[in-house]
């Protein structure tokens, strides 16, 4: 009896999630006020390394599907196809087209996406495919899965991918599709005939489609990159326009909310990463654990990267060395807090003074004709000082006529 899954595994790395997941919500934007116009499928082709039976899903780009105007059915450009190609090259020669992706409401092949299917194998055979379901539908359907079909959880990754195998000799009913085809755990798809091969009465020259097994692989830099964008999405998730334009090169925005960005995605940033390494440490203490146990294989790499990590972890042999060195820090950076503020209240109050001192001046300079010029601006008292202004009080003080006058109202000081 043939087997309902292929040997071989998919690695499917991040940037290939990101880059699906980028396209169709650019769709979705882009026909968000006609949403009846907005394409039924969304695809594009993918790129990787394969050795053996495992395919490494690297890359990938979006195709050009264009509809025909007779029946609406999508259509692959392949003209665009190598052109994108050629340019994906010249920047990643290592890399070669693994297969092609394509969206779906779930996670399992129709009709139509097996018509196209048909269509790439003719310029790419033995392509993988692999269906991206946006809607989520089908992460949490136990009879379908995330795998293609055959009733198992794939880490609830809305995905399926298929690998194509080499074709054969089948029976003519297995290659023919209708609309509720799709409920089929069999898929094949047919293939070009070499006229040398002859077929019988009710057989058809077909390549069947198997789900892969499917396992997310990430490098360092790929993970931190993933990262990075969630932060700025939940960062600036909320924030109107003008806003996120004023953060991002300051316009709309005051320096205010700018600085607040700016130190809420370094905050988050720094938070990331020590879950990232938390993460990893509890993987390692938890294999560790395992291979104490006999309960998990010894791998003298792991084990060496356990050491590493060890090695650069620093020490902590007295607890209250430590509790001091850290309230040392606190301390330190408390009264570092403190001077600030200080610091800033004496330039505030040092630039009260020579606003004040400048107004005075000015003052006296206008009124020096009724100022004693042998005595200071404050020395003669208040009866002085508002003989300056011109005004006359109870304080004994001359007027601008060099009079004396009498006590009157507040209002009158000044004339």
């Amino acid at each position: 009896m043939a087997s309902s899954r292929s040997f071989g595994t998919a690695l499917v790395h991040p940037l290939v999630l990101l880059g699906i997941s980028d396209q169709i919500t650019r769709i979705t934007a882009q026909y968000a006020i006609e949403p009846e116009s907005k394409p039924k499928y969304a695809g594009g082709v993918i790129l990787g390394r394969q050795l053996e039976s495992q395919f490494e899903l690297m890359l990938s780009f979006e195709l050009n599907m264009p509809e025909r105007s007779s029946d609406g059915a999508p259509e692959i450009d392949f003209a665009h196809l190598a052109v994108r190609l050629e340019q994906t090259k010249l920047i990643f020669p290592n890399y070669d087209v693994l297969g092609w992706y394509i969206s779906n409401s779930n996670t399992r092949i129709t009709k139509e996406i097996a018509a196209l299917h048909q269509k790439f194998l003719n310029n790419y055979p033995l392509a993988l495919l692999l269906v991206f379901d946006p809607t989520l539908t089908g992460t949490k359907d136990a009879s379908s899965g995330t795998s293609g079909g055959d009733g198992t959880s794939n880490m609830s990754l809305p995905i399926s991918v298929y690998e194509t195998l080499p074709p054969t000799r089948v029976e003519s009913f297995k290659a023919l599709w209708d609309d509720e085809s799709s409920a089929k755990t069999e898929f094949y798809v047919e293939s070009p005939n070499d006229s040398s091969i002859k077929l019988e009465e009710n057989t058809a020259w077909a390549s069947r489609l198997l789900p892969m097994r499917i396992s997310v692989e990430s490098g360092e830099a790929e993970r931190i990159a993933i990262e990075h964008v969630a932060n700025v999405s939940r960062t600036t998730e909320g924030i109107d326009p003008s806003g996120v334009v004023g953060a991002i090169g300051g316009i709309g925005a005051d320096s205010s909310k700018t600085s607040t960005t700016k130190m809420a995605v370094f905050l988050s940033s720094q938070r990331n990463a020590l879950e990232m390494l938390h993460k990893d440490i509890q993987l390692l203490e938890k294999y560790v654990a395992e291979v104490i146990a006999e309960t998990a294989p010894f791998d003298p790499d792991v084990m060496q990267l356990v050491q590493r990590v060890l090695s650069n972890k620093p020490v902590v042999k007295n607890d209250d060395q430590f509790d001091l060195a850290m309230m040392q820090e606190e301390t330190n950076y408390q009264m570092a807090s403190y001077l600030a503020q200080i610091t800033g209240a004496a330039a505030n109050v040092r630039s009260l003074s020579q606003r004040s001192n400048t107004a005075l001046l000015a003052a006296r300079t206008k009124h020096a004709a009724y100022v004693n010029p042998n005595v200071g601006m404050f020395d003669g008292g208040m009866s002085d000082m508002m003989s300056m202004f011109g005004a006359q009080d109870r304080f004994g003080g001359h007027d601008r006529y060099g009079r004396l006058g009498r006590a009157k109202g507040f209002g009158s000081f000044f004339r």
